[in-house]
């Protein structure tokens, strides 16, 4: 959430020539003050020191004064005093199927890559040393195969990749016979930016900072761990004392396991009680809500020399934000409210059309969600996932 500034009063008006003119008529009118004349030329620079300490240098003292308007290392210190520090990027984190000979050790670290066309190959690691053996086994296979988990090198949106196409070793081992992932990778974010970070330090000045175990704490509990987007709470889902919440990654769709162990673990401490947040007696619940695919189509016209496929791509952008709005909208009410009655509305996925940077207009009759064009609702545990998207272009 970015928020307007405009100079206060006491800053407007103090252009250079603004600066000077009155400076010029502070002069006694019996001198000559023409421009190149001696009282010109000593004064214009003064004006010209001040217009650059008034219209930018305080400007600047005020935005970073306040959350509002500070960005970068200014925004880090105002997130500081509320113990709040800015996200570093994400891993993007998923699972290898791997088939190797009977008896192969990976060791933790052990590298893959997917395969590079148009682009280049995005490393990925082994989370662990893998021994392919399995002692409940009566009769020793010639190959066996597991599930490797497995996270990108480098943290950004770039390891978020989709099955199949991590295929590579770095340093083949002809042991090992079969790579793929046979599911997306997801999790990978960049470093919270701006906006991001100010909104959760806004929540943090507009809610407090308790530790009572209230909605709003597991929320921000919750947002403190890397990728973590949007968090839906649900209190007393099995009982008193049980806190249930649904986390979706900073990309717009369910948290992986990865994300998921982070939050609990970062909430819990089940390995250092001394550093528990959640209250004692709080039985907690981490989960992804179960994807509630939406499949879109419509018939669009574009600007001249726009390309469908760049089109394509900017609309799905459009979407995923939007997804976050329609689970959120209702966040202050009821949590059995606020889950079960959240809904996808057709017309705002027509004015996500619409608004979509390339698109001239759309044939209103042709926009199909799910098949239909009615509203969709979000039923607790569910979140709205990007489906089939079909942009036919039409003259």
């Amino acid at each position: 959430m970015s928020f307007p500034y405009t100079p206060p009063d006491f800053l407007q008006n103090q252009s250079i020539d603004e600066i000077h003119r009155r400076m010029m008529d502070a002069l006694p009118d019996n001198i000559d003050k023409s421009e190149l004349q001696i009282p010109w030329d000593f004064t214009r620079p003064a004006a010209i020191e001040k217009a650059e300490f008034v219209e930018f240098e305080l400007n600047e003292t005020i935005k970073i004064m306040f959350v509002h308007w500070a960005e970068g290392r200014w925004l880090d210190l105002h997130g500081e005093t509320w113990g709040l520090t800015r996200r570093p990027a994400n891993q993007a984190f998923g699972y290898l199927t791997i088939t190797a000979r009977y008896g192969t050790v990976i060791p933790d670290g052990f590298q893959f890559a997917t395969v590079s066309n148009l682009t280049a190959s995005v490393l990925f690691q082994a989370m662990g040393e893998f021994s392919f053996t399995d002692p409940e086994l009566v009769d020793t296979p010639r190959e066996i195969t597991m599930l490797v988990p497995t996270q990108a090198v480098e943290g950004g949106r770039s390891g978020n990749v989709p099955p199949d196409t991590i295929m590579l070793m770095v340093t083949p081992d002809t042991n090992i016979s079969y790579v793929t992932n046979e599911q997306a990778f997801t999790g990978g974010t960049e470093a919270e930016e701006d906006d991001d970070y100010r909104q959760r330090i806004l929540d943090a000045i507009r809610y407090g900072i308790s530790y009572t175990g209230r909605d709003a704490d597991y929320v921000r509990w919750s947002r403190e761990i890397p990728a973590v987007g949007n968090v839906m709470v649900e209190p007393e889902w099995a009982g008193p004392g049980t806190v249930r919440v649904f986390i979706i990654d900073a990309n717009g769709v369910p948290a992986n396991d990865q994300i998921l162990q982070a939050v609990y673990h970062h909430i819990i401490r089940d390995d250092d009680r001394m550093q528990r947040l959640a209250p004692i007696g709080a039985t907690l619940t981490v989960v992804a809500p179960q994807p509630l695919l939406i499949h879109i189509s419509a018939n669009v016209r574009l600007f001249p020399g726009q390309d469908i496929l760049t089109v394509l791509e900017r609309f799905k952008n459009n979407l995923n934000r939007y997804w976050l709005r329609a689970a959120t909208e209702h966040h202050t009410r009821d949590v059995q409210n606020q889950l079960a009655q959240n809904s996808v509305k057709y017309v705002f996925i027509g004015a996500e059309l619409a608004g979509t940077d390339g698109i001239y207009d759309y044939e209103h009759d042709s926009l199909l969600v799910n098949g239909g064009t009615g509203n969709l609702i979000i039923e607790i545990g569910m979140f709205p996932v990007t489906g089939t998207v079909i942009l036919n272009v039409v003259s």
